[in-house]
């Protein structure tokens, strides 16, 4: 099985993955590309097109120009910006690694709340700036919120969802959760009005794109806390910014944005209660050891013939 990994140079790569992967008989060739041209050119004989970060403009137009490619092989978990319908209408499987980077997330997603509850930026950036005028021995009035006891709404309910769900058991919470394709969940509707703090575990669909705008911010209860470590695109920012400006939404805290790096008028960037984080939810200390594992793994099962049990569900 010939693989082609069209987002970085064999260099980039770790030895031990290039080694493992070579040991499984995979023939792998690597190169940086950067347009939909450069992945016709170079994996034009490629099985597997093996794809880590942004797409470099593999569209449908493109997966037509790769009669033997069989499969697109994206690390990590998202695949929102692959030509999903055309591959399926082609045959060609789309497969992840979703376990590689779940826990490394929902940790991230537990840390935001727990920062975005407690205030920890606000109050360390008032202790730098003010110095003994933010040590009140009366509690600060940025502490509007308790944990403990709250319902969390989880809108998705996958891997990351539920683990996120479990990290968080101590603090007794009532977790409500939304997904069509999970059963036992509730309505949107209802952990919209009833969620304290509402996480968003979705992938980014045509249904879910710009799913809190204005409407569904409307539904949420005053001073209502919303956490995104998914997609950019699940938030309209700015009815987020303004609800946040008007305390419909009491605060916010995003490792993703619509536009990445933000742009200097993305509206959310001065709001004192919004915690951005830049795209970093899915690494930790044991990144390499769980990402280039499970992408080994990956190609040596479909290297062993697997491309069905190793797709995504698309439905």
């Amino acid at each position: 099985m010939k693989v082609a990994m069209v987002t970085h140079e064999l260099r980039e790569l770790p030895d031990w993955v290039v080694a493992d992967i070579a040991a499984s008989g995979i023939d792998l060739v690597c190169r940086r590309c950067r347009t939909g041209a450069e992945v016709a050119e170079f994996a034009a004989g490629a099985d597997v097109i093996w794809i880590f970060g942004p797409n470099p403009g593999l569209d449908g137009a493109v997966l037509e120009r790769l009669p033997k490619c069989r499969a697109i092989f994206r690390s990590g978990s998202g695949v929102d910006q692959l030509p999903v319908d055309r591959a399926t209408e082609l045959g060609v499987a789309i497969c992840n690694t979703p376990d590689s980077i779940s826990e490394a997330v929902a940790e991230h997603a537990a840390a935001l709340i727990l920062a975005l509850v407690r205030q920890v930026p606000q109050l360390d950036r008032d202790n730098r700036e003010l110095g003994a005028a933010a040590w009140n021995p009366d509690g600060s009035p940025r502490m509007r919120w308790h944990l403990t006891g709250r319902t969390l709404g989880l809108v998705g309910y996958g891997r990351i969802a539920r683990k996120l769900e479990a990290m968080l058991t101590g603090f007794r919470l009532k977790v409500l959760y939304f997904d069509p394709v999970a059963p036992g969940g509730a309505s949107l509707d209802e952990v919209l009005a009833e969620s304290d703090i509402i996480s968003l575990h979705c992938p980014l669909t045509p249904e879910t794109a710009r799913l809190v705008n204005a409407g569904t911010i409307a539904r949420m209860k005053d001073g209502v806390l919303i956490v995104n470590t998914s997609r950019g695109g699940v938030i309209d920012e700015p009815a987020l910014a303004a609800a946040v400006c008007s305390g419909k939404v009491g605060g916010a805290a995003l490792d993703v944005l619509e536009t990445e790096p933000p742009t200097p008028d993305c509206p959310l960037l001065g709001l004192d209660n919004v915690i951005i984080t830049p795209h970093q939810a899915a690494f930790s200390g044991d990144f390499e050891k769980n990402f280039w594992g499970f992408s080994v793994r990956k190609l040596q099962a479909l290297a062993g013939g697997d491309f069905v049990g190793s797709s995504i569900n698309l439905k």
